[in-house]
């Protein structure tokens, strides 16, 4: 499965979002993106992005999670690409530039985008 930048940000600002106490669950999304919204959660865990449960079912039935919250890396990662305008404009910079979306990239130009708007 390719990695979906979209889907990721989605998935912080909904974690960012919860009320202390409670999770966020792959029963919170739509049916139909459970093995796209459960690989990305596993992406996430390996950036150490957010904190979560995740507990696998024998035999590939899928998986279950409960995403407690966001790390410290994690805020700062949505921080950068939380404003939707920076956010297009990040993937259209990259796309122009014909470079492929890492991680450090994606918030190196987030980061640089922001620090033009505010100056």
């Amino acid at each position: 499965m390719k990695r979906n930048w979209d889907t990721i940000r989605e998935i912080l600002l909904r974690a960012e979002a919860l009320e202390s106490d409670t999770t966020l669950r792959l029963s919170d999304f739509d049916e139909n993106r459970s093995d796209e919204i459960a690989y990305h959660v596993k992406l996430l865990k390996e950036a150490e992005l957010i904190q979560v449960s995740i507990a696998e079912f024998l035999g590939g039935a899928g998986i279950h999670f409960d995403l407690e919250r966001l790390t410290w890396s994690g805020h700062e990662f949505l921080d950068a690409i939380r404003n939707v305008t920076i956010w297009d404009k990040t993937k259209a910079t990259i796309a122009e530039k014909g470079g492929t979306m890492t991680f450090e990239l994606v918030k190196s130009v987030a980061i640089k985008l922001a620090t033009a708007l505010v100056l």
